[in-house]
């Protein structure tokens, strides 16, 4: 059988980096596209630096990802790049709605002009979804509270729209948080990991944090990237939610954590309002019955599991 050939736009982040380890794991050839020129630290960390193929230049660029997708005879591309912070995203709005718009677009462009049995797999967020307390499923109302809610939410319907009118194997994978030790480490759990790390060093130290009070669904990264294979290579593609289905308050998180460390959270922790997101959600809950019924699959990580792995180091 011939080696398939994988595009991965957002190849040095998180996603990209576990998804190009399963897949070189996997034996399809790995092609990158990515701004760094330096040594990526996560292929290093995954020991695929050399088994990786890095193309370097702005996803915007329509001709060089045309190039790209044709000369390398690409048979599937995953878009796990763009600008991928809420809390940045209003203060550089151009930047994001380019970033996460544009290169989905020029793709599906290519794929419909040029080669139309290439799949694609959009990588989407659970900000797209309307605040609220109940269950949120693939049909629930869209109403994005920030402009890179809006950008997810634009793209998003885009792949739903050409795969429908022009019957494209393209889809979205609406994400909700998902961690890793790849993870950058200003994200929560990482900084009340790594900051409790330095609390049993110094008992005086204090760990200063936004609302305590929100609730979120936080999955494995490792798992979650094998699932957006599996969604992309299934007879018939569509959208899904990747999450676990069971949401958890950061107070909880806190609290494991630090009883993991035989330390109480309510002596070493304060909330300054300062720090709240003025758009945040309270709670996100998922669910997770439509890729169990399709697909057969579910979260094997729970939030005990993805706690632990993150103090533990674990790669995988």
């Amino acid at each position: 059988m011939r080696k398939k050939n994988v595009l991965i736009l957002g190849v040095s982040g998180q996603d990209g980096s576990y998804l190009a380890h399963y897949l070189i794991k996997n034996k399809y050839k790995v092609i990158g596209v990515s701004r760094k020129k330096s040594s990526i630290s996560n292929h290093i960390k995954l020991g695929i630096e050399k088994k990786v193929i890095i193309k370097n230049f702005n996803y915007n660029d329509y001709d060089k990802m045309k190039s790209v997708i044709i000369k390398n005879n690409i048979n599937q591309i995953y878009f796990l790049s763009g600008q991928p912070k809420p809390s940045l995203s209003d203060k550089n709005i151009l930047e994001t709605l380019y970033s996460n718009i544009i290169p989905v677009y020029n793709i599906i462009d290519i794929i419909i002009n040029h080669k139309k049995n290439i799949k694609f797999f959009n990588s989407s967020s659970c900000e797209i979804f309307k605040i609220s307390n109940k269950k949120m499923d693939e049909t629930s109302e869209k109403e994005p509270n920030s402009i890179y809610a809006l950008s997810k939410l634009i793209s998003f319907e885009m792949v739903k729209f050409f795969r429908e009118k022009f019957s494209l194997s393209i889809c979205s994978g609406i994400l909700f948080h998902h961690d890793s030790v790849l993870r950058d480490k200003n994200y929560v759990i990482q900084k009340i990991i790594k900051n409790v790390i330095k609390i049993k060093k110094d008992n005086k130290k204090k760990l200063m944090l936004g609302s305590i009070e929100i609730s979120r669904d936080w999955g494995w990264a490792p798992e979650y990237v094998k699932v957006m294979f599996k969604i992309l290579n299934q007879k018939k593609v569509d959208d899904y939610i990747i999450a676990t289905g069971k949401t958890i308050k950061l107070k909880s998180v806190l609290d494991k954590v630090f009883k993991l460390n035989n330390l109480n959270w309510k002596n070493h922790v304060t909330t300054k309002k300062k720090f709240f997101r003025k758009y945040d959600s309270k709670i996100r809950n998922a669910n997770v019955s439509k890729i169990k019924k399709d697909l057969g699959w579910e979260a094997k990580n729970s939030i005990d599991d993805v706690i632990k792995n993150l103090i533990d180091k674990r790669l995988f």
